[in-house]
């Protein structure tokens, strides 16, 4: 249980697949320290690289022909954190991570995030709140981190692999993409993460989520 005087910090890349998977493990991850870390596949954090410097000092029209002009910034890769911000009870926390990238219009700045995954409008929902947060912590910066504002626009842009062909005894792997606007909602961020601190302040840690894999695997080994 936290007391008020406590400050928590989050990252936006926990809430869709820690917080919304399992609040138990969530809880914790967050108040207990305990957390069970699955390796991330170092070829994505490759591609990831990949992507990130190809489009690093190009035009914005590459990503959407929608978007504003400007130049995309994609090699920023320093921790960026929030200055201490309330919930809606009063209670601190604070942010903390890395983006993809930017886009630097004449009088406004786009947060970019970059997906390999299936092309779906679904992942609006799922990185919405991820996105959210990004701009939050750019626009309210702790003193020396990068402050980015107004931010006006959050969108991701989705990699999917489509074709694989050959040429001169390369394998090439062919990559649909897509941009998907998120829209900016800061009441409702603020209104979500007073609902993670409703669970992390309670006296009682919160029940299992029935598909957890991690919690039905507890029960197993008990």
């Amino acid at each position: 249980m936290l007391k008020k005087q406590n400050i928590i910090n989050y990252s936006p890349s926990e809430f869709a697949f820690g917080f919304e998977a399992c609040n138990s493990c969530y809880y914790d991850k967050k108040i207990n320290g305990v957390e069970l870390k699955v390796p991330f596949p170092g070829i994505f954090s490759k591609m990831d690289k990949l992507q990130k410097n190809f489009y690093h000092g190009k035009s914005s029209k590459l990503l959407s022909e929608n978007l504003e002009d400007g130049e995309i910034v994609g090699d920023f890769n320093k921790m960026l954190k929030s200055e201490i911000l309330y919930d809606l009870k009063d209670r601190p926390f604070t942010l903390s991570g890395k983006i993809d990238g930017y886009i630097k219009h004449k009088d406004s700045f786009t947060i970019v995030d970059f997906k390999t995954t299936k092309i779906n409008e679904s992942k609006v929902d799922a990185y919405a709140t991820q996105l959210q947060t990004y701009a939050l912590m750019m626009e309210k910066p702790k003193e020396g981190s990068l402050k980015l504002t107004p931010v006006k626009r959050l969108g991701i842009f989705c990699f999917e692999p489509s074709d694989i062909e050959l040429e001169n005894n390369n394998c090439n792997m062919v990559m649909e993409t897509h941009w998907f606007d998120i829209p900016r909602d800061d009441k409702d961020l603020i209104s979500y993460i007073t609902k993670i601190q409703d669970v992390l302040y309670s006296k009682t840690k919160p029940k299992s989520s029935p598909t957890c894999g991690i919690c039905n695997f507890k029960k197993v080994m008990k």
